[in-house]
């Protein structure tokens, strides 16, 4: 066998192996980031927040909350609970902050609510730092609750794929405050939730299969 082939062969026997693996035996980075607006190309990030998953369970030793150092602050970002003071006293540099999540995400599955906007800003930063390539797989917390919705042909109303609304489906409790911090380890717990919902064996092809996939993070993007 000509030997492209056979480590095409090897590659589909490895990937068909890790989607049989249950989810608990991957590891997850939560993450949830906090910006100025809801466009990557005009608008910054404030903070960001995560937490890990292991072995199915809740890190909270893992947990981290990180301001940026010229975080943008206006009446907007406020609802965040940041302050001026918070920046000048805790702000972090982009790049370092970039190095650490990076370092972390390795052999993780990233894990956010709505996918789409985290993933805009954290190519946007990605880009900015020209970071070598970094190929990841994530999961997104809203995409699998709207899979599930629509399976069903449940009728969720306007609104009704926020966190909040997401996590009072599955009995949990309304947290106080909208920081980085506390929204990554709310969409850990919805994590949790929509795993319990499908059943000891789900796998993480089973939560792929619900709103998942891969991405690559560049420098040209």
């Amino acid at each position: 066998m000509p030997a492209g082939l056979l480590q095409h062969v090897k590659n589909a026997w490895e990937n068909y192996q890790a989607n049989q693996k249950n989810w608990a035996e991957w590891d997850y980075l939560v993450l949830d980031i906090e910006t100025s607006g809801l466009n990557p190309k005009q608008d910054s990030i404030v903070s960001l927040g995560w937490v890990c998953i292991q072995d199915g369970l809740i890190e909270l030793g893992s947990a981290r909350h990180i301001v940026l150092e010229n975080a943008p602050i206006d009446e907007q970002v406020g609802i965040h609970m940041i302050t001026e003071a918070d920046v000048q006293s805790q702000g972090k540099r982009q790049e370092s902050v970039l190095r650490y999540l990076r370092q972390l995400l390795r052999n993780r599955v990233l894990v956010m609510h709505h996918a789409p906007m985290e993933l805009g800003f954290l190519k946007k930063i990605w880009q900015q730092e020209s970071f070598s390539n970094f190929s990841l797989s994530w999961l997104d917390t809203l995409a699998i609750e709207r899979t599930k919705a629509n399976r069903s042909q449940q009728p969720i109303q306007e609104g009704g794929f926020r966190l909040d609304n997401c996590r009072e489906r599955y009995g949990l409790p309304a947290y106080a405050g909208h920081d980085a911090l506390t929204d990554a380890l709310a969409t850990a717990e919805l994590l949790l939730a929509q795993v319990a919902y499908q059943g000891p064996d789900c796998r993480l092809h089973d939560l792929n299969q619900l709103g998942g996939g891969r991405t690559r993070l560049s420098s040209n993007q």
